[in-house]
């Protein structure tokens, strides 16, 4: 799927819809700002991945990125779908277990694990990604009761996957993970520790990729370095994860591969490639997250003022902006935008631009659509993704509610924040 709209999304008669349910009558309802989420369209995502893999590699897992989205109701909905769970916080990890996550369907990322996020990890009983010695080294120390443990050990694959510098992950100066030439330091504490239960390798490229290339190159860099590790150190490789970054579609330019038929294609190489290294195949995961919720998302604003600067710019401020969606700031993304109710009149570029005190609070940028009015509702498109799980209270406002429309119902998942939520952890100055 590379459109940017929702599975369930259409124009009904000019009016904007998710499936039966009126966006206009959910906002009404829900408020302004508003993230929306589309159940089927999240559902077609996760079969996107687990159906090639029931047919071509049925040893495999789906873990969600949950950096990508969580709320409980979230995590409850795609463990229904089958999937299984990556967390890179106690946080993350804390939702997982009150949303009744079995611990076995969670793997613990990160690069700096704090000791009582270790410990969480513990007493749960997740599986350990471990990032650097470091981390193992507190692991070691924390676990005295010596618990057996499973653990994976990240590598960095050092590749150079093409996009944003700051969502790579697989080059040699990545801060996550360790070198290939370090894996005996970590190797002497396996063995030395036999509670430690080392299942495997974990790699990963980076994000919102378009091209497959990078992944053949995971492959052929990480097997002759498994090779070694099964055939001198004795080891034993039962899991191994492959990562995630999946790029979606934003805006014009963007080009996302077919995800079905990467999974068929790629998992037809990686059984060729572990029989030429006479291998045993071992249990394949991969970790999307953007993928999974990123398209299922939008978020709907209300116009408060329009501001034409003559012959310069027209601007849209909205309800909204950087503390909801951080992403054009930090990353110069861009999206696609447009009415709730269309007329099918000409369009005309707009600049819309959020009510923060910051400059740079831009949602997008010279948008093409209908002439709006104050009052207006907005949309804009694959939102699903590294919106809510990045938003702030900046200037003090509150973060917006979210929705899943599943067919004809809409699912609370987020109740819109008030003041009094704001100052729930402030103390009154006593001094």
């Amino acid at each position: 799927m590379t459109n940017h709209f929702p599975v369930n999304f259409s124009y009904k008669k000019g009016e904007a819809y998710i499936g039966d349910v009126s966006l206009k009558d959910v906002v009404d309802q829900y408020g302004s700002p508003l993230y929306v989420l589309d159940s089927q369209t999240i559902s077609h995502n996760c079969q996107q991945f687990l159906t090639p893999l029931s047919e071509s590699y049925s040893n495999s897992r789906v873990l969600y990125a949950c950096k990508a989205n969580l709320t409980v109701g979230i995590a409850q909905f795609l463990y229904r779908l089958g999937m299984s769970f990556d967390v890179s916080s106690g946080g993350e990890l804390f939702t997982l277990i009150k949303a009744d996550i079995s611990h076995d369907s969670i793997y613990f990322h990160g690069n700096n694990k704090t000791h009582s996020e270790l410990q969480l990890a513990l007493d749960y009983g997740v599986t350990i990604i471990i990032d650097n010695l470091q981390e193992l080294i507190n692991l070691i120390q924390l676990n005295t009761t010596k618990k057996s443990v499973r653990v994976m050990l990240r590598i960095k694959p050092e590749i150079d996957a093409h996009t944003h510098e700051y969502i790579k992950t697989g080059q040699l100066d990545s801060k996550f993970g360790s070198e290939k030439d370090d894996f005996e330091h970590f190797f002497k504490l396996f063995q030395s520790h036999s509670w430690i239960n080392f299942i495997g390798i974990h790699c990963h490229i980076g994000s919102q990729i378009f091209d497959t290339k990078p992944y053949y190159e995971l492959i052929d860099t990480m097997l002759p370095f498994m090779k070694h590790l099964v055939e001198d150190l004795g080891l034993e490789i039962s899991e191994f994860n492959c990562g995630g970054g999946m790029g979606i579609f934003y805006s014009e330019g963007d080009s996302p591969f077919n995800i079905h038929d990467f999974i068929i294609n790629f998992t037809s190489y990686i059984v060729k490639q572990f029989e030429a290294f006479s291998i045993p195949q071992p249990m394949l995961l991969f970790e999307p997250g953007r993928s999974i919720v990123g398209n299922a998302g939008i978020t709907i604003y209300q116009v408060g003022t329009v501001k034409h600067i003559p012959n310069i710019k027209s601007y849209i401020f909205v309800d909204g902006g950087m503390a909801d969606n951080m992403r054009p700031l930090l990353y110069d993304a861009q999206y696609m935008v447009d009415k709730v109710f269309k007329k099918n009149l000409p369009t005309q570029p707009y600049s819309i631009a959020g009510k923060f005190c910051e400059s740079g609070d831009i949602l997008v940028d010279d948008a093409m659509i209908e002439e709006v009015s104050v009052g207006d509702y907005l949309i804009v498109f694959s939102t699903g993704a590294y919106n809510y799980s990045m938003a702030s209270n900046y200037n003090r406002n509150c973060r917006p509610a979210m929705v899943l429309i599943d067919g004809s119902t809409v699912v609370p998942l987020l109740t819109r924040e008030t003041y009094d939520d704001l100052l729930r952890f402030d103390c009154r100055f006593n001094g």
